[in-house]
């Protein structure tokens, strides 16, 4: 049974509880709570645990030996990571600047940590470079705000399950790939980029994916399962490039430039509100699937825009009206493009159970 080290504030007046400078590793099981200082990078060694206790709050100095702008002092965990913190305190990571920008420090780093689940629960991560990263590991981040960071969380050949959480304001809200990652009742908002991956498997429910400067989600060479999720406001709702996958109940409105966008990929489609996005609900590029009872109304040009070289079928849905039909551009209308052949319109209202 290991030895249990447990750091305690006890001295009010002292900055913090415990600091640790230049390269340190933690070889046992050991508890936090209170304020900690990391300056350089603390590693968490094989076989130990480091539990975070709710409140506490710890901070990361600036260092940059190599100029490169990225902060360098960071948590390496080969380890357990446990860092539980409550909705009336939370646990807090941040820069220890006094005027904090994002990459001010490097990251909470899980590698070849999968012993057991790696946890993040009420917490607030800021002004990192990448606010979590996971490589090799298992873990999951629960009801946790990731803001002002370069990228508010990265896993690379991971299993994670994110729950309940904000991402705002980052560069990249979230980057993944070779991974097995699962999405829920999350929100993803006004970062450069939402969801950015490549290689893995994803699922998404339950989500607000708003307000992103570029794509909501953009994935390349996965498999999607999108359902019961708001997609809004961002320059293209969905972005998939040679992918599969499957979207229902979704809710893909006022994006800026298309709603949905497939480039060599297969997705059955069916059952969504696609409605007032920019330029056009669905793009296609040399794409194939099912595109069916979905309600697609009111997008800015076009309904469906073909711009690849493949012809394609598309089901029965609902256009707005009784009786309405698409607008399209295809190669009915320009030489070169792949024609749609589109079924006649759905005369009532589907039923589209939508977020």
């Amino acid at each position: 049974m290991k030895s249990l080290l447990i750091i305690l504030l006890f001295f009010p007046s002292l900055a913090f509880a415990l600091e640790y400078h230049g390269e340190n590793t933690i070889y046992q099981d050991t508890v936090w709570q209170g304020d900690v200082l990391i300056d350089g990078i603390l590693t968490i060694a094989t076989g130990a645990t480091l539990e975070i206790r709710p409140g506490t709050r710890v901070r990361f100095t600036r260092i940059d030996t190599n100029g490169d702008g990225i902060g360098e002092s960071e948590i390496f965990a080969q380890g357990r990571f446990i860092a539980r913190g409550t909705a009336e305190q939370p646990i807090v990571f941040t820069s220890a600047a006094q005027n904090p920008a994002p990459g001010d420090w490097g990251t909470l780093n899980m590698m070849l940590s999968e012993e057991g689940e790696n946890l993040l629960e009420n917490c607030l991560v800021e002004y990192g470079y990448r606010g979590f990263h996971a490589h090799f590991s298992l873990a999951r981040l629960r009801s946790s705000t990731f803001r002002y960071n370069q990228r508010g969380a990265q896993f690379q050949e991971s299993t994670v399950f994110v729950q309940n959480c904000e991402f705002s304001r980052n560069f990249n809200g979230l980057q993944f790939r070779d991974s097995k990652v699962v999405i829920e009742n999350s929100r993803i908002f006004a970062n450069n980029w939402g969801v950015r991956a490549v290689f893995v498997e994803l699922q998404m429910t339950g989500n607000r994916i708003e307000k992103n400067r570029t794509n909501g989600v953009s994935l390349r060479d996965s498999k999607l399962q999108l359902s019961n999720n708001l997609i809004s406001d961002n320059r293209r709702g969905l972005y998939l490039q040679r992918s599969s996958g499957a979207f229902s109940g979704n809710r893909i409105t006022a994006n800026r430039e298309h709603g949905i966008y497939l480039e060599e990929s297969v997705v059955d489609i069916q059952g969504n509100l696609i409605a007032q996005n920019g330029r056009s609900g669905v793009k296609i590029v040399d794409s194939g699937g099912q595109i069916s009872n979905n309600r697609i109304e009111g997008n800015g040009e076009y309904s469906f825009y073909n711009s690849g070289s493949d012809d394609l079928e598309i089901g029965t849905n609902w256009y707005g009206t009784r009786g309405r039909t698409p607008a399209v551009m295809d190669g009915q209308t320009r030489e070169g493009f792949g024609r749609l052949q589109i079924a006649p319109p759905l005369n009532q209202q589907p039923e589209v159970k939508v977020f």
